[in-house]
């Protein structure tokens, strides 16, 4: 049984890879409740903890997607999609941080956003 979760995660390392870094974006944006703070009429709801749950669950489902092997195509079309389009949103939105808000702190964040919107990528061309 550890064999073969072992070989599943060997052969979907780029989608396990992003799952991870995708739950612990969204505990990390759990925990941080002014993360987000321009626009200041926004702020509310893009600090919503509701989001931030969403991102965890996203995660955790590509997760779990990426060590039973991608049982169901559809799932991990879907799984894939979605977590493509909240990785790339969150690297927008903290990009709009760093250069209107001149919060340059965000820059890293950017970048590894989009490293593992590139890992979301190609773990979809791959599948």
């Amino acid at each position: 049984m550890l064999h073969k979760l072992m070989h599943n995660a060997n052969n979907n390392f780029d989608q396990l890879l992003a799952g991870t870094a995708i739950i612990a974006i969204g505990v990390s944006l759990f925990i941080d409740r002014n993360y987000f703070f321009w626009p200041p009429e926004l702020t509310k709801e893009m600090n919503d903890q509701r989001l931030d749950l969403f991102i965890i669950i996203l995660g955790i489902g590509l997760f779990v997607l990426a060590i039973t092997d991608n049982r169901s195509k559809a799932w991990q079309d879907t799984l894939l999609i979605s977590c493509g389009a909240v990785i790339f949103m969150l690297a927008c939105t903290q990009l709009l941080h760093a250069f209107l808000a001149n919060q340059m702190r965000m820059a890293h964040t950017v970048i590894g956003d989009f490293m593992i919107f590139a890992l979301i990528v190609r773990s979809a061309y791959k599948n």
